[in-house]
């Protein structure tokens, strides 16, 4: 028996562990106590890699569909020939933009996909490129590049005094963005933190595991964040807690800022949120007295109502409170996995991430959102809208899709029409482990390598470290099996069209067929660990060797962080003019996370599945119960003004009155029958994609959706 050192690819987290082999098959993984990082933390869903790899369900042959509607097995190579025939039989008639991609959340964890498909994405000319970042937080780009950058970055969680968390729960997502809770063994990180004096403000309409651990937990009602952090920047600007210095050096609009949010009477804001004025005083000023600190959010706001402005509020109360570091400050992490670059204490202008380049065809007000990268910007079209493009004919219409490791049935808004655009493709190819509700309608499913047969580098991760750390694995394991890695399918393809694919300024030739280490290699050029030692050093490595120091601005900078930008004065009109609660509407659904799964990944794998359940049940408070004549356990239909599901009840005195909390990706095909309490219910049945979309980024309102609750007869 021999034991390898790898790290686990299940969510954003990469938690080291130990995969124990035998005669070519994994025995047993299990925390890696010797990493200094992690210090031995796993969670409950990485520790399933081995069942995950030999369960029964897992597919070990690519799939395709005859005209019977079924599906019978075929090599990968000749699913390649005839995808590519097919690919370019449809530019031939269509264009190139008939040929799109989704990336699903389990595409970002293979560290070569992302990279290589815009590669191919850019060589075909298809601006078709989709993922999942434009369904639940794409305001995180757009409010950024709309704003302006601070080059010598954020203050970071490891050595703030206070951190505000909204929307977020890191002990349970295992994702935060920088400055939050980090989800290298997120709980012993906060308690370390506590102790040595760290302050925890948290903003959620439930009272979460962080919630729980909160020195202020303001439950606020769903949609109304915006409303709450108006107030608290109110308070901060009138009694003059900003950083006065470096707003007057650095900053424009704080007038037309402060004017925009002294309008918001406290006791008008506390009805609204439904949180005590006293306590968003508290708040205000815990938060401002920092004197490190930073504001962040997660998921839950950003898919809920008024995110742009929300966002743009979060990133305000950094900037009035100067939550910066600044010149002769050493930063705790500058990215090792990035060519070094100078860290300045001052403001880059960039363009706006939304609205340049293409435009989509069915909503020509929305375009493309561009992302700063490593090998420069990463530019891709809004999710939301991509079933539209499918279903709408014309010139470019998308009439191809590979879906990467992600379920559009489930995870797309407006399910039914998700259905409906998947039935309508010419070709639709998935990369999945399972046969899932997507990959059932598919021409061609192609099995992929898991996470301990792939050798991959923690390249998503390696800015979010409070430390300069990375980790290189090998593959555990030779599959035994004809099943590729998802960038293989571009290569393929790119292969039989002769297309040139470039990462950076290398290119990457065709034949002989590239080595995975040689696209890192490509995707990490010049980057200030080498990546030939970090696969030949295994394990975790912190390099405290590498010092990244904040150099003063250049004589004459002159940009500033921008806190009223074209756009906000109409976000701001938007959220005053909100109706409140609709009283044929008078309940708030939220969605929430799960330890047990991610999104729709995760649901067959049967310890996941008997800690989850199979309901998805229905969280309500027990006065809410009490008040609709429901009992725990009772079948409820659930109705917007879009659509309708049935979910079972259960009691949860964590959850605000008023508010109703699911987990997202749920539930069924819409052309399915089962029971709910076997399979749960999807919360997109109740969002349209076309209403209630957000400016600029085109994103659906998929959480805070208004709707109503009774017992089903």
């Amino acid at each position: 028996m021999t034991t390898h050192q790898t790290f686990c690819r299940y969510c954003h987290a990469y938690c080291p562990m130990l995969a124990e082999v035998e005669d070519g098959k994994v025995l047993s993984v299990k925390p890696d106590t010797s990493n200094a990082m992690y210090g031995g933390y796993t969670c409950i869903k990485g520790r399933q890699l081995v069942e995950q790899m030999y369960q029964p369900a897992r597919l070990t042959n690519c799939l395709k569909k005859g005209e019977d509607g079924e599906f019978t097995p075929i090599t990968s190579n000749v699913a390649f020939d005839e995808i590519a025939e097919k690919v370019k039989a449809l530019v031939a008639e269509h264009g190139p933009r008939s040929i799109a991609t989704y990336n699903g959340t389990v595409a970002f964890q293979n560290s070569a996909q992302l990279v290589y498909s815009r590669a191919f994405h850019n060589a075909l000319q298809s601006p078709s490129y989709y993922t999942s970042v434009t369904i639940d937080q794409p305001a995180k780009v757009f409010v950024g590049s709309r704003i302006g950058y601070w080059t010598g970055g954020s203050h970071s969680f490891h050595d703030a005094d206070v951190v505000l968390i909204i929307g977020n729960n890191p002990l349970v997502s295992h994702y935060a963005p920088p400055g939050g809770v980090p989800s290298v063994s997120p709980a012993d990180q906060l308690r370390r933190a506590q102790k040595r004096g760290l302050k925890l403000i948290v903003v959620d309409p439930r009272k979460t595991e962080l919630a729980k651990r909160a020195d202020l937990h303001l439950q606020v009602r769903p949609g109304e964040d915006a409303t709450l952090l108006s107030g608290m920047l109110k308070v901060i600007l009138s009694e003059g807690l900003q950083d006065h210095d470096f707003c007057e050096q650095n900053v424009a609009g704080l007038a037309s800022l402060q004017a925009e949010v002294s309008g918001f009477d406290l006791a008008d804001v506390a009805m609204r949120t439904g949180v005590e004025a006293a306590l968003i005083v508290e708040a205000a000023r815990l938060f401002a007295s920092g004197p490190k600190g930073t504001a962040i959010t997660g998921t839950g706001p950003e898919m809920g109502a008024h995110p742009n402005l929300t966002q743009h509020l979060v990133a305000s109360l950094n900037i009035v409170c100067g939550r910066f570091y600044r010149a002769g400050d050493r930063l705790p992490n500058p990215g090792m996995l990035s060519p070094p670059s100078p860290k300045v204490a001052q403001v880059a202008d960039v363009s706006v991430a939304w609205g340049q380049g293409e435009r989509c065809r069915v909503r020509p007000d929305l375009g493309e959102l561009v992302t700063p990268g490593r090998l420069g910007p990463a530019r891709e079209m809004p999710t939301a809208q991509l079933a539209d493009e499918i279903l709408t004919p014309g010139e470019g219409q998308v009439r191809a899709l590979f879906v990467i490791a992600g379920n559009p049935i489930m995870a797309w808004p407006d399910q039914e029409k998700a259905l409906a655009a998947m039935k309508d493709l010419e070709l639709l190819v998935c990369i999945d482990p399972y046969i899932s509700a997507t990959a059932e309608l598919a021409d061609y499913v192609l099995a992929p390598k898991l996470t301990l047969e792939r050798e991959d580098v923690t390249l998503l991760s390696d800015a979010w470290y409070e430390k300069p750390y990375s980790q290189y694995s090998r593959a555990v394991i030779e599959s035994e099996h004809d099943v590729i890695e998802e960038w293989e399918l571009y290569w393929a393809i790119a292969d039989r069209l002769n297309l040139e694919i470039n990462i950076g300024r290398s290119v990457i030739p065709n034949q002989p067929k590239p080595e995975k280490f040689d696209l890192l290699k490509a995707i990490t050029k010049g980057s200030r660990v080498d990546l030939d030692w970090l696969r030949d050093n295994p394990g975790g490595h912190i390099f405290e060797e590498v010092v990244s120091e904040v150099q003063p601005a250049p004589e004459g900078a002159v940009s500033k962080l921008k806190l009223y930008p074209d756009g906000v004065e109409q976000e701001f009109a938007e959220l005053r003019a909100e109706p409140g609660l609709n009283a044929d509407f008078p309940h708030l659904l939220i969605g929430f996370r799960s330890k047990y799964v991610l999104n729709s990944f995760g649901h067959n794998l049967p310890a996941l599945k008997k800690k989850s359940g199979t309901t998805n049940p229905a969280h309500l408070h027990p006065a809410d119960l009490a008040a609709l004549g429901i009992e725990e356990d009772d079948e409820v239909q659930i109705a917007s003004s879009h659509g309708q599901i049935s979910a079972i009840v259960k009691a949860d005195a964590k959850i605000k009155p008023g508010v109703i909390a699911m987990h997202h990706c749920w539930g069924l095909s819409p052309d399915k029958q089962g029971s709910v309490r076997e399979n749960g219910a999807n919360t997109n049945l109740l969002v349209s994609s076309e209403t209630d979309t957000q400016r600029y980024t085109g994103m659906t309102r998929s959480s805070s959706i208004p709707v109503r609750i009774k017992k089903k007869a």
